[in-house]
């Protein structure tokens, strides 16, 4: 722990899983938080009491409207009158779903940071600007495979609108809109703002408790199980969805940037130990008193029967399928920067199965179809 009395922040995302854990983190510490939300009037409250039960400091908190589905979203009152001062840009909002229409992913997770981004760089005060992207760009084999790298395309002067607009046709809208947020922060990098990016895994509960009131990955292979309809492991042997916590996450978000002294900073935030995607799935299925399925299917033929029209029999979107790969990943820099500020990663079995149990036990609705 260390003081951050002097810092103050604006964090977009604090309604999300890693925002709220961030913000409670942050504002323990000392830091202040501006945060716009949508329906601030009805939300801000269980919002403030969540903070607060999970150690964050409530009166360090500013919510106020904001949503950032429109346009010029920082130039609307009462946001724009808290923006004197800022210290850190905490840039963690996302429109998280498969099937996003494009104009909608495009405009929450691209264009909303485009204007962040232009924003932060007229600040005088500003010390960085924190941004999360996803960890599979960082991966050279996925980056070849999509053609698409926005690291490589950000030390360039063009706009690459065509690039883009085939990647939005290729990968899908929350995926493509996420990589273009990654390339105009990449960019921004270049032309010298202080940048800092996080590119968490899949993340999953905290590793005392299992908590996650989002989880964005392993609720499809719980489903898939309780419903009959995962009777193969897609993938080869080898293939994985890395995890992370999120306890782990909030811990490095809200110390980390605030300790980089390089102008551009890249972590990959995932935990080397989690299991092959079979085992993980049978795993879950241990929790859940179920049977795993001992088979394979390639991605590729299980992309074909997705599209062929079994996406919602199955209750599995293609899209989803990208993220099941054997890449590996660079975690490195992220584990140098946690040891120097003694952040420990958990047992990743261990904090999967509890994630499981409280999914299990705070949505009992969840029944076989």
């Amino acid at each position: 722990m260390f003081d951050l009395m002097e810092h103050k922040v604006l964090m977009t995302g604090i309604t999300g899983l890693i925002g709220r854990w961030t913000a409670a983190a942050l504002t323990r510490d000392g830091a202040t938080i501006i945060a716009p939300i949508r329906n601030a009037d009805r939300r801000a409250q269980d919002l403030v009491q969540w903070i607060s039960d999970h150690g964050g400091d409530a009166e360090r908190l500013i919510l106020v409207e904001g949503d950032l589905a429109t346009e010029n979203f920082l130039d609307m009152e009462p946001l724009s009158q808290q923006l004197s001062n800022i210290t850190h840009v905490y840039s963690f909002a996302a429109a998280m779903d498969w099937g996003l229409p494009a104009k909608l992913a495009k405009r929450v997770n691209a264009s909303a940071v485009h204007e962040l981004l232009d924003w932060a760089k007229a600040q005088t005060a500003l010390l960085r600007f924190v941004h999360i992207s996803g960890y599979l760009v960082t991966s050279p084999r996925h980056r070849d495979a999509i053609n698409f790298d926005p690291a490589a395309l950000a030390e360039g002067t063009s706009n690459p609108k065509k690039q883009l607009r085939r990647l939005y046709k290729r990968v899908g809208a929350y995926e493509a809109s996420k990589i273009e947020a990654d390339f105009l922060v990449r960019r921004a990098a270049v032309e010298s703002l202080p940048i800092t990016i996080l590119n968490p895994a899949t993340v999953i509960g905290a590793s005392d408790t299992g908590e996650a009131h989002q989880v964005f990955g392993i609720e499809g292979l719980i489903d898939g199980l309780k419903r009959g309809t995962l009777s193969a492991v897609p993938g080869t042997p080898q293939a994985w969805t890395p995890l992370v916590t999120i306890d782990y996450v909030a811990a490095f978000a809200a110390q980390v940037p605030l300790q980089d002294a390089c102008p551009s900073t890249d972590y990959v935030l995932l935990n080397q130990g989690t299991p092959t995607l079979k085992n993980m799935v049978g795993i879950i299925a241990d929790e859940l008193n179920l049977k795993a399925p001992s088979k394979h299917i390639p991605v590729w033929a299980l992309r074909a029967v997705l599209k062929s029209g079994m996406e919602k029999r199955l209750g599995t979107p293609a899209e989803t399928l990208a993220f099941i790969n054997d890449y590996r990943f660079d975690t490195s820099a992220a584990e140098a920067a946690a040891a120097r500020t003694g952040i420990a990663q958990a047992d990743i079995e261990t904090a999967l199965r509890k994630t499981v149990r409280f999914i299990e036990a705070t949505t009992p609705s969840r029944v076989a179809a």
